[in-house]
């Protein structure tokens, strides 16, 4: 892979650290690498927060959950990337995660996103998630999708 800035994503499942292990044996020295996780916050209903007693404490376990995400992120960069180059980001958004993954790559100037695909069921090898067939449509940067490790 001559790739210079690398973007991984991840949601923290098995399948994601597939990526993550593949970007980190890939020359990772010489690379940049982002490692990046989406969080997706989905709207309260108007309704529901009125009748809460505390309707701030949505938010107060939105944080909570932001900043558990970014240290579990920079322990992963720890475990997987020693004495490389890599930047972690948390970005937060409403719905579209692969919209989100694609502005993202585009904004930092990334040259590959590294995804994990996830097959599913008897037929999984025929498909990948639905996350990466739209980053896959959305973006004219290169896709380098792997696939979840057995056993």
């Amino acid at each position: 892979m001559d790739s210079r800035k690398l973007l991984v994503t991840t949601d923290f499942s098995d399948a994601s650290f597939a990526a993550i292990a593949y970007a980190a044996k890939a020359k990772a020295k010489e690379n940049q690498i982002s490692l990046l996780s989406i969080l997706q916050t989905g709207d309260v209903p108007p309704g529901l927060l009125q009748q809460m007693p505390n309707p701030g404490a949505i938010q107060e376990y939105r944080d909570k959950v932001l900043e558990q995400t970014k240290d579990k992120l920079n322990t992963v960069a720890s475990q997987y990337f020693t004495n490389a180059n890599v930047h972690t980001d948390v970005v937060v958004c409403e719905e579209d995660v692969a919209a989100e993954i694609c502005k993202y790559a585009e904004n930092n100037a990334i040259d590959t996103i590294v995804m994990s695909g996830q097959g599913r069921g008897a037929l999984g090898s025929l498909f990948i998630g639905s996350t990466v067939q739209k980053v896959l449509r959305m973006t004219r940067i290169p896709v380098l999708v792997i696939p979840k490790t057995t056993g």
